[in-house]
C-alpha cells in the first residue's frame, strides 16, 4: 500500500466513471475580521463543510480486504479538534479513496491545523503517519 496523495480542499467529488475531482485545494486559509470584533475563543469554529482527500494504491494481495481510515485534526495549539474513522468502500485495482467530509471549520487560533491519518486492515496498521496541515490567519484589519 502506497498513499499518493492527501490533501484538505473544499470539495472532493467521487465519480465511478471518471474517478475523483478536488475543488479548491486547501494551504492557508485567511480570515478577514474587522478590528473592533470581540476576541475569538480559542476553540471557535465557523460553519464550512471541507473535505479532506486520500488516495491509495495497492497491490495484487491488498485487494478485497477491508480498510479503515483514522482521521485526527488537531488545533496549532496541539490540542484535537475532532477525530473520525471511516470504512472503506470494497477497494478496487485502480487503488482506493477517502473523502472525509467535515461541517465546521476551526478558526479560533492561528496557526497549523494539523491533519494525522492512519490506514488500517482490521487491528493492523498499513500505512501511518499520513500528515498534512492548513495554517490559519486570522487578519483583524477590516474595516467596521
Amino acid at each position: 500500500m502506497r498513499l499518493l496523495l492527501v490533501t484538505p480542499c473544499q470539495l472532493a467529488i467521487q465519480d465511478p466513471v471518471s474517478g475523483q475531482s478536488l475543488i479548491a485545494v486547501f494551504h492557508d486559509i485567511k480570515i478577514k475580521i474587522a478590528e473592533n470584533a470581540p476576541e475569538l475563543p480559542p476553540n471557535a469554529i465557523i460553519p464550512k463543510e471541507w473535505s479532506i482527500f486520500s488516495k491509495f494504491t495497492m497491490e495484487p494481495d491488498e485487494e478485497g480486504k477491508d480498510y479503515s481510515l483514522n482521521t485526527n485534526i488537531y488545533w496549532p495549539n496541539g490540542e484535537q479538534f475532532v477525530s473520525q474513522a471511516m470504512d472503506a468502500a470494497q477497494p478496487t485495482k485502480n487503488g482506493m479513496a477517502f473523502i472525509v467530509k467535515m461541517e465546521m471549520f476551526p478558526i479560533g487560533q492561528n496557526g497549523l491545523i494539523k491533519i494525522s491519518q492512519t490506514l488500517k486492515s482490521g487491528a493492523v496498521i498499513v500505512c501511518d503517519s499520513i500528515e498534512s496541515e492548513i495554517r490559519i490567519m486570522v487578519d483583524r484589519s477590516l474595516a467596521s
